[in-house]
């Protein structure tokens, strides 16, 4: 009888440190999934407080003009100003009539540090109204090729860095979808827009776009490759609409 009380007493002592352990996982566990909640709360404050930035530095930019490829020499004998009025009158000559282009700022963008550069450096023209920026854009993608003298050169907005890299990184996603009818558009300054099922759907990034083609297989298959997408075994059988 006394070795059964002892092992009774055993087994209900064992008992108690198993709930004890148990408790203390479970209390880990808890803490466990605060900190990882709490990381991802920063994480996703940290990336809005860097898109609000880039957002406010996109807005400065906003009336600005980015001309490339015009050499340096040409500063010898007219001013920056003078040279985007030639630019204008060569290859707009109904802007240049119709328009009161009023330049606020001209200026080369700062140097690198390069003795020897294999490009000039851009020309940045800030003008006093957004609406003159946009009308000239508009002229150049209709026209397509932009002239200095005969030679070409490019004239596009004035971006911020990230901003530019985010309308690069939505280049392979952007072809994918021309060459598949769905009409895409990029939005001002890096918002995705394409036309699904009849309606105007816009991603202002990736992870959006991924959350979307989850409940579209088709659109899911076309753009796996581009944004990372992994498909499920049983759906072998879709149409590759890579190949359209």
């Amino acid at each position: 009888m006394d070795t059964f009380l002892e092992m009774q007493n055993a087994l209900e002592s064992l008992s108690n440190r198993i709930e004890q352990v148990e408790e203390r996982n479970s209390e880990l566990k808890d803490k466990v999934f605060e900190l990882t909640q709490s990381n991802k709360d920063k994480e996703k404050r940290i990336r809005k407080y860097e898109q609000s930035l880039q957002e406010v530095w996109d807005y400065v930019k906003w009336p600005n003009l980015r001309i490339i490829s015009v050499p340096e020499e040409e500063e010898n004998s007219k001013s920056l100003e003078n040279i985007f009025g030639g630019i204008i009158k060569e290859n707009f000559p109904s802007l240049a009539r119709d328009l009161d282009i009023q330049i606020q700022e001209a200026q080369r963008t700062p140097g690198k540090f390069i003795t020897k550069r294999s490009s000039p450096r851009h020309i940045v023209i800030r003008l006093s109204k957004v609406k003159t920026k946009e009308r000239i854009l508009r002229a150049v993608r209709q026209k397509h090729q932009v002239t200095y003298k005969g030679k070409p050169i490019r004239l596009t907005a004035d971006f911020s860095a990230e901003t530019l890299q985010a309308r690069r990184d939505w280049g392979p996603i952007f072809s994918l979808l021309k060459q598949n009818n769905y009409q895409p558009r990029i939005l001002y300054p890096v918002k995705l827009s394409i036309i699904y099922e009849g309606k105007i759907q816009s991603f202002s990034d990736k992870q959006m776009l991924r959350e979307f083609t989850t409940t579209k297989p088709a659109l899911q298959e076309l753009l796996k490759g581009a944004l990372n997408l992994e498909t499920n075994p049983g759906n072998t059988s879709k149409q590759n609409l890579f190949k359209a």
